[in-house]
């Protein structure tokens, strides 16, 4: 068999899922614990105004094992500069976000989105800033969401993207875009992606999917390896179409 970067994923993943348990991090107070080398790529996460949750905070949702599982194998696998340690929380009012290249939303479906928000995020994205939504699902939490990036871009639109988007075959060539949600949520997964201008992608969604599920759990036998390992490609072209493009 080649040896094809989609079997290196495959085999590093089996071979580091013990090492992934039985890893320990200190993060600080805030949860940015990245290298001070400003050339190491960091994850942000991004916290954002949510509406109807009492609970618990979406946003938060795998924080952090998801990010420092995600950041571990990206740099085996890439020539990205990061550690499992490369995380941080930015909130969306907060000019830091400027100084990332990549932001993760998880849960936006609850997303209500304020005015200095919706200022911040719309100049990052003229910056040329690229983000991920992922894990919401459902007509309701989609209509919410759906508000919200409007709100920030209403001349542009979602576009339904199909597996021969350059997204998902800058790194790894995806075969399909027919995964499996980590839970039932109804439907099947879907992908959408928002173009500026130029007709370069700045937005990636998971819709009806949670990809940081996968990632949080890939180094237990919650689910199954091969599942995990779709959702770690995904991830990882992700970060070299955001980091390349």
């Amino acid at each position: 068999m080649l040896d094809t970067p989609r079997r290196r994923l495959r085999i590093w993943i089996a071979v580091v899922a013990l090492a992934l348990t039985s890893a320990t991090v200190s993060p600080g107070p805030d949860g940015d614990i990245a290298p001070d080398d400003p050339s190491y790529f960091q994850f942000a996460r991004i916290k954002f105004n949510e509406s109807g949750r009492f609970f618990w905070a979406g946003w938060a949702h795998d924080y952090p094992r998801a990010e420092r599982n995600l950041l571990k194998i990206l740099s085996e696998v890439t020539g990205v500069q990061t550690t499992p340690e490369s995380y941080t929380i930015v909130e969306l009012d907060d000019p830091r976000i400027m100084e990332y290249p990549l932001l993760y939303f998880s849960e936006p479906g609850t997303w209500a989105i304020t005015p200095q928000e919706t200022k911040n995020l719309r100049e990052y994205f003229m910056r040329g800033g690229f983000a991920i939504f992922d894990d919401f699902d459902g007509p309701w939490q989609w209509a919410a969401f759906e508000a919200s990036l409007k709100a920030v871009f209403p001349e542009r639109q979602l576009v339904r993207l199909t597996v021969d988007s350059p997204i998902f075959q800058c790194f790894y060539e995806i075969e399909t875009l027919e995964m499996t949600a980590p839970r039932s949520y109804g439907a099947a997964p879907e992908f959408y992606g928002m173009f500026d201008d130029s007709g370069r992608l700045q937005v990636i969604v998971n819709f009806n999917n949670d990809i940081g599920d996968y990632w949080e759990w890939s180094d237990t036998e919650f689910f199954p390896v091969s599942l995990s390992n779709e959702a770690y490609k995904l991830g990882i072209n992700y970060v070299v179409y955001a980091l390349t493009h």
